[in-house]
């Protein structure tokens, strides 16, 4: 029976965490660029000491929001075949990496202002990083394996970024078609022109 407790304990204390991401989520989605701990507690219906209860401060919250944001969104990047047609590989990939940034928006741009100053956050964004740029090696595995491959999958990484895409999403006022066109024509001119130097 102690043990049943133990767990039970537990569980709530995770359910408590996960609403309070979930607050600071919808916050940041409904516009708050910076919410606070006031603002989390009183959206998740909780007192503002249960926040410092489960967390040591924002940043803990945060990276908590970006963990949510993980396994609410990151399914969404599946494998590309890298068998098929060029260009329906290319269409995938940025198809996929649209539907993404669309969905994590909010919390990306807050990651963004959180990065330099918390390591958390920081390596939670290198971690994305990676993820992205592996996605890039595995679609484009035939066109990465000849002279300037490095060059090659660093430009694409850079034309398919989430920095990228909130450059012609935001300051550019692109519409998600628009936006995408655009970042297909620069994909596939960069694999045309490797295409063309061999």
């Amino acid at each position: 029976m102690p043990d049943t407790a133990v767990d039970r304990r537990v569980a709530r204390g995770e359910e408590t965490r996960r609403r309070l991401a979930e607050a600071m989520i919808a916050l940041l989605e409904e516009g708050s660029p910076q919410p606070s701990a006031r603002d989390i507690a009183e959206r998740a219906g909780v007192s503002l000491r249960l926040v410092f209860h489960h967390f040591d401060d924002m940043e803990q919250v945060l990276r908590a929001a970006v963990s949510v944001q993980v396994d609410r969104h990151w399914n969404r990047l599946q494998a590309v075949d890298p068998l098929l047609p060029l260009d329906e590989r290319t269409s995938k990939v940025v198809r996929q990496r649209e539907t993404l940034y669309e969905a994590i928006a909010p919390v990306r741009r807050a990651a963004a202002r959180a990065e330099q100053s918390s390591p958390t956050v920081a390596a939670e964004l290198t971690r994305a990083r990676l993820q992205l740029r592996h996605g890039i090696e595995s679609a484009f595995d035939a066109e990465l394996r000849g002279s300037g491959a490095k060059e090659l999958l660093d430009a694409l990484e850079a034309a398919a970024s989430w920095e990228t895409w909130e450059l012609l999403r935001g300051r550019m006022g692109l519409s998600r078609s628009a936006a995408r066109r655009v970042v297909v024509r620069m994909m596939k001119s960069l694999l045309a022109d490797q295409g063309g130097s061999r």
